[in-house]
């Protein structure tokens, strides 16, 4: 009777640690189940990729604190009581990530691992890793597919263009606009390329809060002002697809040349469908299931307190910066239903 009383005894602290170590984790010795994750509440893409998050990781055992926030005050104080709760790691697509700096030295002064996601956190040493999608690479892709759809190579022609960019407060839209310009410029530089308006550089180009109804507004000035002699337009740089849109407005309104080649990026619905209709020349998908999923097994990886290897990096301006980095897929007409899935 002994024997069996030892041996379930034996059984049951076995199981006990098990429970610890697959579930939750230890972090520092101490057991911790809790992940916090904190995103913009700033379109309906951040809204599904942090419930799809959540879900994931409550599958496996983590509980989650999932925390929307409109302002950068309003997340820096989610940050700070989420460091107050001592969560196995924080996951943050930054509002502002440099507003951010003293709540991510809070966490690291409680060895708090903190991990940027989609949006790389600048000028921070306390960004412990980034997953995500090479946001200098979609910038690239862009500007090839504008490469190919004017024929930029041939040695002769001239073609115009106007670009634009994102929010300036989110470091994904600089990193966007330098990889596009890394290919355009050149183009520019020997006279292949003209921006009739002469908006070129970041500052003119950036578009606030990622809103289609400023870049509706600021296409609309550049038409009447710069295209209204039937100037023809060749393609509009669009660093995603709800900008694209308020671009589009804008020439249905005031341009009557052949449409030009818009870029876009996100896969939404009326980019697809606009994609669809020759109303934009292509668009990006960055399908959220993957760094869903790239997250999940490095939060697992903190957990247990294994190593987290990756070959890449991505430089914040203060360190580089682990990086674990998804494929995005670029759409066209041509191969729209051979690489879209309806999310």
């Amino acid at each position: 009777m002994k024997r069996w009383t030892r041996f379930l005894t034996l059984a049951l602290c076995i199981l006990s640690i098990l429970t610890l170590t697959g579930c939750g984790g230890l972090r520092g010795g101490k057991a911790s189940q809790n992940v916090a994750v904190l995103f913009p509440d700033s379109s309906e893409i951040w809204r599904r990729s942090g419930s799809s998050l959540q879900d994931s990781l409550k599958k496996v055992g983590f509980a989650v604190d999932l925390r929307f926030a409109n302002t950068a005050n309003e997340q820096t104080e989610q940050l700070r009581n989420a460091v107050n709760r001592e969560p196995l790691a924080i996951i943050i697509g930054a509002v502002d990530g440099k507003a951010l700096k003293d709540g991510l030295a809070e966490a690291a002064a409680q060895g708090i691992p903190v991990i940027a996601y989609d949006r790389l956190i600048m000028d921070s040493p306390h960004v412990s890793y980034f997953v995500g999608f090479d946001a200098e690479e979609i910038g690239r892709m862009q500007a090839r597919s504008i490469e190919r759809a004017l024929r930029l190579k041939d040695p002769t022609g001239s073609d115009n263009i106007e670009i634009f960019a994102g929010d300036p407060e989110d470091s994904n839209s600089h990193l966007f606009y330098d990889g596009a310009m890394e290919i355009l410029s050149p183009y520019l530089g020997a006279g292949r390329l003209h921006v009739p308006s002469g908006e070129a550089i970041f500052k003119q180009t950036a578009t606030e809060e990622w809103s289609a109804e400023n870049a509706k507004a600021r296409m609309e000035r550049i038409l009447q002002s710069d295209y209204a002699n039937g100037r023809p337009l060749g393609a509009v740089l669009s660093p995603n697809d709800n900008l694209a849109g308020g671009i589009r407005e804008a020439l249905n309104l005031h341009y009557k040349g052949t449409w030009p080649f818009i870029t876009g990026l996100d896969a939404d619905p009326e980019g697809i469908r606009a994609l669809a209709d020759d109303r934009q020349g292509m668009t990006i998908d960055k399908p959220p299931a993957l760094p869903v999923k790239e997250c999940l097994r490095l939060v697992q990886e903190i957990a247990t307190g294994q190593s987290v290897p990756t070959t890449n990096k991505v430089n914040n301006g203060m360190r580089d910066v682990p990086a674990f980095l998804c494929k995005p897929s670029v759409i066209y007409k041509s191969n729209l239903k051979s690489v879209h899935k309806e999310q």
